[in-house]
């Protein structure tokens, strides 16, 4: 009797109508990616699905104004090259934007990562100190993880920083996100039709 081969499990990304993507692989939920946008007391503002929003999937309410956004999800070798456009309808005031890759905590905790020449596990209990690496241009390797067959997930964030943080604190998710080195401070104006864009590449190796 000839046997089957065996399926190939592939890394599936689905772009959703507010513009986050869905990551699976194996039939299971590996992450979502969707942009942060704070405001002065760093209030979190995420997009919603809007047909208001023409030419946009999403859109992010601000207590003074919009932001559209547009996301793609181009299939590249072992995985996904993710883009998300952020483009404001009006001058808005803004303290923070990123765009984040939010990883189930208990799926990772104790693993090993690497980040740029950084290299260490995260961790299984809170630190006083919730940011666990970062780095600019750098790339981010999590695993082997025997959930992906003993393979790592990779993102490449070229011309980013890019933070690995224990979200725990406010979500059960290990944060991954890429920023433009902008300023946090205090409040600063993004004007109107200046777009914002954060391209990453996800991979599964």
């Amino acid at each position: 009797m000839a046997t089957q081969p065996a399926r190939r499990v592939k890394l599936q990304a689905k772009v959703m109508k507010d513009g986050r993507v869905n990551l699976d692989y194996g039939g299971n939920r590996l992450a979502f990616i969707l942009p942060e946008i704070f405001t002065e007391g760093w209030a979190k503002h995420t997009p919603m699905a809007s047909p208001k929003a023409k030419g946009h999937q999403g859109l992010v309410i601000l207590p003074a104004g919009s932001i559209g956004l547009k996301t793609t999800a181009t299939p590249v070798k072992g995985g996904f090259l993710i883009n998300a456009i952020l483009t404001p309808f009006s001058t808005v005031k803004v303290i923070h934007i990123r765009q984040v890759v939010n990883l189930p905590y208990g799926d990772w905790a104790g693993k090993g990562f690497r980040l740029g020449k950084q290299r260490g596990q995260i961790p299984v209990n809170p630190e006083a100190d919730n940011k666990i690496s970062e780095g600019d241009m750098a790339n981010l390797e999590l695993g082997p993880h025997p959930g992906l067959k003993g393979k790592s997930l990779k993102l490449k964030a070229s011309r980013l920083h890019l933070v690995l943080q224990d979200n725990r604190q406010w979500s059960p998710f290990l944060h991954a996100f890429v920023t433009r080195n902008e300023p946090s401070d205090s409040a600063w104006s993004w004007k109107k039709g200046v777009k914002k864009e954060f391209r990453m590449t996800l991979t599964i190796e």
